[in-house]
């Protein structure tokens, strides 16, 4: 049955429409279950419609509707679970329907059709015999109603789109936020390359002609790809413009371009041919694969396949006049297609496939420019349509009203003053309005040093080592960590600098290291996997030790710590690499800077309990109070599915916080918050209220935390702690929060700050 279910999914998932869809579902389900109809109702205006059926049923499609309430399968999309009946004659809401040969039908199984809490329809089996169906039916027909309702789904919100342009009305979807930012534009659709669909399987005549070509082709997408990194060189930093080695790298890949090879030399395929064929399979590879790292790089194959055979096909792309403004909208979208764009024209970016993980995200924030990725929507069709992206939210406005419209625009107006006004007081220190001083540390990463200068902060909090590695094809050499962390530590040389030692693993994978798991965030990830791996631990350990000396503004930081043992594990490596630095030092004559201090990061809710022992054994703690929120929750944040119940003011999060700092400073020991709750306007509030004097966090955060502590009064605050920390939920302690910055005149900030 398992087999016969993966077949059905397949099918279902591989239909042009809807209906096609349905009449599948109801034909191949009857026949595995042996049943003597199987139909759909669809939930249409409070109706039951029966939208497919095969057996005595069928002629009753189209024809027939119930009214709210009425007949047993009005009650399985009530109660919203299974109704299994050996005879349905008997339960008392059973009606005999026109249509549905119900005096003939005895056995009733019907299980409702349910996508994100909203009953769709009913998936109903029925049988001449009078009979329980059995648990193993059950559950197929419960598996089959998941997976109709995504199809489901996907199609009343084509329809729901497909309507409102019609009629012009302003309809509102929800994407994944995932560069921040507010677009106001028309959408515009933009593909300069050719597709792999487009291309059709052909022979050739000469297939040393076709290698010419390949080799060609590859060598005018070589160009492509510098030119496009020249002209972003002045405005990323090394690491981010790094993405476009990965496209290099499979430009050179013999394991891609032998398969292209093959397929000419073997098959006598044309190059168009054997890049569509190959490109193909390792896409399919790459998409199927659990980790959404390696999902995401099927996008990359795809994009260099395009531009190969935009080459091989049509020569040279074609040129576009680009409108003054525009939001650019397509399927997927990659970095360097993203780079190609006029920056001064370009209002944001809309794709159905992406998210915070792919390139162009990371490129979008970059750039400055707000997107929306994940949308489950015919995207070719709001070609032209006026758009507006909230990158903070990841809402999606097609054909605003004149309200949305104006409350928008007031967004963005109030948006550029707010940050105009935070640049204008960036300097000096962060203290509340009677005194109480904040430190405030930078979190960085992705080569951001240069940004920050002319901004005052107190140090740098969090140094993120995994992108440099994350965006290689190869564990990077001491000597290149070195003059990497060297690069860093030199320039905030006056700052002290907390280094985070490689934290992969859950969502963040190397591409070049998999690490396959069935529960990535609860398995080999952080310390754990540096700790099984010491000779990569060493390594890393070694390039700090030595980028630090002449400097001494280096701390190190160990991330997914959940027991002391890791912490005296990870102790003994460090000051066995700094005796060997030591010893190679001295036998060089030169002194050698003094072991940096170590510290943690508090992530995982075991060591909220042995706060105490961890306070003796580290040097300071930092904690992240995003995985924080994610494991005291159970709560997968890029989950869109549950993505609502991760709160960073939930109660029991407040809770296991609030005693910290008066430990902490029982202990002497520094104790700072490093997560999004520290960078968020109530939160960093809420924080200061408990006792925090240091928050780390990214660089357009800090200014505007610094503009808001300079604004506010800690007597002012801490009641409204007390009054929040007593209530069941965060939205007492929310509103209360919100009012009072109303009241200072900052609650512009909580929309600029999300």
């Amino acid at each position: 049955m398992l087999t016969q279910l993966r077949e059905i999914v397949e099918q279902v998932s591989a239909a042009a429409e809807l209906q096609s869809a349905l009449d599948i579902l109801v034909n191949k389900t009857r026949a595995v279950m042996g049943a003597d109809c199987c139909s759909i109702f669809i939930v249409q205006s409070q109706q039951l419609s029966l939208m497919a059926a095969c057996g005595p049923c069928a002629d009753a499609i189209g024809e027939l509707s119930l009214p709210l309430g009425e007949g047993v399968q009005w009650q399985v999309a009530l109660r919203e679970e299974p109704i299994n009946l050996a005879d349905i004659h008997q339960h008392p809401r059973f009606i005999d329907l026109p249509g549905l040969c119900d005096t003939q039908l005895h056995g009733f199984l019907g299980v409702p059709i349910i996508h994100q809490r909203q009953v769709l329809g009913v998936l109903v089996v029925q049988q001449q015999q009078k009979r329980f169906f059995d648990e193993s039916e059950e559950s197929f027909l419960v598996t089959l109603a998941a997976q109709i309702a995504v199809v489901i789904a996907h199609d009343e919100a084509k329809g729901k789109l497909q309507t409102g342009l019609h009629l012009g009305i302003c309809q509102h979807f929800q994407g994944l936020a995932s560069a921040p930012g507010i677009g106001i534009a028309k959408a515009l659709i933009w593909n300069p390359h050719v597709e792999l669909e487009q291309v059709g399987i052909h022979k050739a005549e000469y297939p040393a002609r076709q290698l010419v070509r390949l080799d060609l082709a590859i060598e005018q997408v070589f160009d492509e790809l510098d030119r496009v990194s020249l002209c972003l060189k002045e405005t990323l930093s090394g690491d981010t413009l790094a993405i476009f080695d990965i496209y290099r790298h499979l430009l050179k890949d013999p394991l891609y371009l032998q398969g292209i090879r093959d397929e000419i030399g073997q098959r006598s395929h044309t190059a168009a041919t054997a890049v569509k064929l190959v490109s193909e399979r390792m896409v399919a590879q790459f998409s199927q694969m659990r980790d959404p790292y390696f999902q995401e790089r099927s996008s990359d194959i795809r994009d260099v396949a395009r531009r190969l055979l935009s080459r091989l096909v049509q020569n040279e792309v074609d040129q576009q006049e680009f409108p003054d403004e525009f939001i650019l909208i397509a399927e997927e979208i990659s970095a360097a297609t993203l780079a190609e764009l006029p920056r001064d024209k370009l209002r944001g970016i809309v794709s159905a496939h992406g998210s915070h993980h792919s390139h162009a995200a990371i490129l979008a924030k970059a750039l400055g420019v707000p997107a929306v990725m994940g949308l489950n929507l015919p995207l070719d069709e709001l070609n032209h349509s006026s758009l507006i992206i909230d990158g903070y939210s990841g809402d999606l406005f097609v054909n605003p009203d004149s309200s949305t419209m104006q409350r928008y625009r007031e967004y963005q107006a109030q948006e550029s003053s707010l940050i105009d006004d935070v640049m204008h007081h960036e300097q000096g220190p962060a203290a509340l309005e009677d005194g109480v001083e904040i430190s405030l540390l930078l979190n960085i990463g992705l080569g951001e040093e240069q940004i920050h200068d002319g901004l005052h902060f107190d140090g740098v909090g969090l140094y993120r080592s995994e992108y440099p590695f994350m965006l290689q094809d190869s564990f990077p050499s001491e000597l290149e960590q070195q003059a990497s962390y060297r690069a860093i530590l030199k320039h905030f040389r006056d700052k002290p600098v907390c280094m985070r030692i490689l934290d992969v693993g859950g969502d963040k994978l190397l591409p070049y290291f998999p690490v396959v798991e069935p529960n990535p965030f609860l398995g080999w990830r952080g310390i754990r996997l540096m700790l099984d791996h010491p000779e990569i631990f060493l390594q890393q350990l070694k390039a700090m030790l030595r980028a630090d000396q002449g400097l001494g503004n280096l701390s190190i930081m160990l991330p997914m710590v959940t027991t002391l043992h890791e912490i005296f594990e990870s102790r003994r490596l460090l000051e066995q690499a700094w005796k060997e630095l030591k010893e190679e030092k001295e036998g060089a004559g030169e002194e050698i800077t003094a072991l940096p201090r170590l510290g943690v990061m508090l992530e995982v809710p075991s060591l909220l309990y042995l706060f105490d022992e961890l306070a003796g054994k580290v040097d300071f703690i930092s904690i992240g109070t995003n995985d924080l929120t994610q494991y005291l929750l159970a709560v997968d944040r890029n989950n869109t599915r549950v993505s609502p119940l991760y709160d960073v003011l939930h109660p029991a999060l407040l809770r296991a916080l609030e005693p910290l700092p008066v430990l902490a400073r029982e202990h002497g020991k520094p104790l700072s918050v490093c997560g999004e709750l520290a960078g968020d306007p109530i939160g960093a509030l809420v924080l200061v209220a408990m006792g925090y004097r240091q928050l780390s966090m990214n660089r357009m955060n800090l200014s505007r935390i610094k503009y808001i502590l300079r604004r506010v009064r800690l007597d002012e605050l801490q009641p409204l702690l007390k009054q929040g920390m007593a209530e069941e939920s965060s939205e007492l302690l929310r509103k209360s929060f919100t009012d009072y910055l109303e009241f200072k005149k900052l609650g512009g900030f909580l929309r600029a700050g999300a």
